[in-house]
């Protein structure tokens, strides 16, 4: 059966019963990307020292906006989402006409689907926090920030790969393919930034990690050798 409400979604044909078109149209994407900056922009701004008041250098303070940035779209959008994908395509409140939107790059969101679904419910509720909780870490220097860095960026990294592979492994269904606005920027760019940023900070962490392990085997007598294996002096 289709249904007799007129959407924006693929496949052609969809029923989405209680769509109702957004107020604001285009205009929410703007609005959705002037809110990152300005987010971004208030961590930047407030965001300058550890709690032993040294100053955090540009790398520093901009991978800890980073975090606070993904906290809020974590918890705020992805939150929204995992908690009223049955009924938002019918709500004209700011998010979901922010998610209507976006949606006509991936319908997967006005479809519920179980994996999309679960998948934003678990970025929302244990990353999301995970993002304020990393902040917390380092400006405290709390010698977990390393590891909580290296477990989030793996989960947001993981994410995304099976964001992008389970709409590969579908065909490109849900949205009008290779569309400029639809698949280039909503669907593809979008989410290209956790494709990019989560690998650096892996790679960061990776290294210290291995250096503070590298420091206790020499600190309490073990030392690598050649072929993976170690011995006590």
């Amino acid at each position: 059966m289709t249904s007799n409400v007129s959407h924006p979604y693929y496949p052609l044909g969809l029923e989405v019963p209680h769509y109702k078109e957004n107020s604001l149209g285009l205009a929410v994407t703007p609005i959705t990307l002037g809110s990152f900056v300005v987010i971004f922009v208030c961590f930047w701004k407030f965001v300058k020292q550890d709690r032993f008041n040294r100053l955090l250098g540009s790398w520093e303070k901009a991978a800890l906006c980073w975090w606070g940035l993904c906290g809020c779209i974590h918890v705020i959008m992805e939150g929204y989402i995992s908690m009223n994908s049955s009924n938002f395509p019918g709500d004209n409140n700011l998010l979901a006409q922010m998610w209507k939107e976006y949606t006509k790059g991936d319908s997967r969101y006005v479809q519920s689907d179980a994996c999309i679904i679960i998948m934003e419910g678990l970025t929302a509720w244990i990353e999301g926090p995970g993002c304020f909780f990393i902040m917390w870490a380092f400006l405290n220097r709390h010698p977990m920030r390393h590891v909580l860095q290296f477990g989030v960026s793996i989960g947001q990294f993981y994410g995304t790969l099976l964001y992008f592979f389970t709409e590969m492994f579908d065909g490109l269904s849900h949205g009008p393919r290779f569309h400029p606005l639809y698949f280039w920027f909503y669907f593809f760019g979008m989410n290209s930034p956790w494709l990019v940023v989560p690998p650096i900070l892996i790679y960061q962490s990776w290294k210290q990690l291995n250096l503070a392990q590298r420091l206790l085997d020499k600190e309490t007598g073990f030392n690598p050798v050649k072929g993976g294996i170690s011995k006590r002096k």
